[in-house]
């Protein structure tokens, strides 16, 4: 989670952009799951993540810890918070979906390639002329 972080803080973003991770609950972390994911805190800063979204009980620790002006939003689970993910993400951001496969994140990303396609490889290439 940390090294994606660090990649996140370093992904471009458009003029008015913003890096956002929207985050699932790592299940494989055992009885110290909570104090873990309360820790991500400090990487979210240091990285310069702009907003957080947050899905399930574990991940409600790193929300608890994650200051005001960072909170973009926080649900039970990933398809309750889908809406909220969108309607906050826009043009120019740098976006970063990431949880264990259990914690259902999938449908999050799923929704973000429908409102943003991604451009087939032939239509990123240059024209021949």
């Amino acid at each position: 989670m940390r090294a994606a972080f660090a990649l996140l803080g370093q992904a471009p973003v458009g003029a008015r952009g913003r890096r956002i991770a929207v985050l699932g609950d790592m299940l494989e972390l055992g009885a110290a799951g909570a104090e873990l994911h309360r820790e991500l805190a400090g990487a979210i800063r240091d990285n310069g993540i702009d907003i957080v979204f947050c899905a399930g009980p574990l991940m409600e620790a790193l929300w608890q810890a994650l200051p005001s002006e960072r909170r973009g939003g926080y649900a039970k689970d990933a398809e309750t918070l889908q809406a909220e993910v969108l309607a906050a993400v826009s043009g120019g951001d740098a976006v970063m979906v990431k949880g264990s496969f259990g914690s259902r994140m999938g449908s999050i990303v799923k929704g973000l390639v429908r409102r943003y396609p991604v451009p087939a490889a032939s239509d990123l290439a240059p024209a021949q002329g």
